[in-house]
């Protein structure tokens, strides 16, 4: 059976990048043959060509030919991984012998942007005449029901699609409003792949002893001062995984293996992002994640029993004074419960 997974895979985020991935290795490992919807590159995307030059210039002017060439490095990464996606086009001959198309997982439904809104058709299924249509783990991210109305051929499509599955409650809630069908709650595919997996594909630590920050805001200087002094008493070194910070001992290319070493073998991890919340939990890290206010950080931390890994701005580091209890049971039905979804919707069960 030929699956054409309709998804972000090749924008220069790590979590996109794993999240596309493990859908793959997952739907190969059921046997499937397994394709990538080409996605519109628009100058908008972080991958299209006009962003990453404009990127690595405004990197040059603001930091220096060091910081113009990390970025760079950051690119060429993520263009050597994007190669792992069997990628067709539209309309292709291969386009017209896929089986099923799957939307998701990630936040395709969310309409607050642009990318999204643009081209609303294609992440709702709307494009895939007489063909089968399923949705894994798709998310409406922070968009509200009222813009999500705004579309009137919605609901039209979503009834066209024929197993209907989302990924955290606000999206559950909403397409429940405006479906008749029913509506699932899975996990995020990278949960799909256990520790034992992820440990496969980096197997050895690029470094040992360190926090590892995976995050995409600043950090006030309070805070600063406090992770400071925690990695100083435990004599462990402070690693950045997005972008060079001049209070950090040093920060390594972002890009999705390098990521993946370095949560697999960090001694603390500080995030304040969605992937890097699941794959904290999921390799069972030591980890605490700052409140952005993100619908499905908190509603993710719910499920599993981890509220208490949300921190404020005030005494964040004091939660890694207790040792963190996993429920590796909640993680373990949810991924039992997500991949026989998964495959009653690909008529294998």
């Amino acid at each position: 059976m030929k699956v054409c997974i309709v998804t972000v895979y090749n924008s220069i985020n790590s979590g996109s990048f794993w999240q596309a991935k493990a859908l793959g290795v997952i739907l190969e490992r059921i046997g499937m043959d397994v394709f990538y919807l080409k996605r519109k590159n628009n100058a908008r995307a972080s991958s299209s060509n006009i962003n990453k030059f404009t990127s690595i210039i405004k990197r040059f002017l603001k930091d220096g030919l060091s910081s113009a060439k990390n970025q760079y490095n950051i690119f060429k990464d993520f263009e050597l991984c994007q190669k792992e996606f069997n990628v067709i086009k539209n309309k292709s001959k291969i386009f017209d012998q896929i089986d099923c198309f799957i939307l998701g997982s990630d936040t395709i439904w969310n309409l607050d942007d642009k990318f999204f809104s643009t081209n609303y058709k294609i992440y709702f299924g709307g494009i895939f005449n007489n063909k089968k249509v399923i949705s894994y783990g798709a998310s409406i991210g922070n968009t509200s029901l009222e813009t999500i109305r705004k579309y009137l051929t919605i609901p039209k499509m979503l009834e066209k699609i024929k197993f209907i599955s989302v990924r955290d409650e606000e999206t559950y809630s909403v397409i429940k409003e405006l479906s008749l069908k029913p509506v699932k709650l899975v996990c995020d595919p990278t949960l799909l792949l256990t520790k034992g997996y992820y440990k496969s594909v980096e197997p050895i630590p690029r470094e040992k002893g360190y926090i590892f920050l995976y995050l995409f805001s600043k950090l006030s200087l309070d805070q600063i001062d406090e992770i400071r002094r925690f990695a100083n008493r435990k004599s462990l070194k402070i690693i950045d995984g997005i972008r060079n910070k001049l209070y950090c001992d040093y920060h390594v290319v972002n890009s999705p293996y390098t990521f993946l070493n370095y949560m697999l073998y960090a001694d603390y991890i500080i995030t304040d992002t969605y992937h890097g919340v699941v794959f904290s939990t999921n390799l069972e890290k030591e980890f605490i994640c700052i409140n952005r206010k993100k619908k499905k950080v908190s509603d993710f931390l719910e499920r599993v029993d981890l509220k208490d890994r949300l921190v404020n701005d005030d005494d964040i580091t004091s939660k890694f004074l207790t040792k963190t209890v996993f429920h590796s049971d909640k993680i373990q039905r949810m991924r039992v419960n997500s991949l026989k979804f998964l495959k009653r919707a690909l008529g294998e069960e």
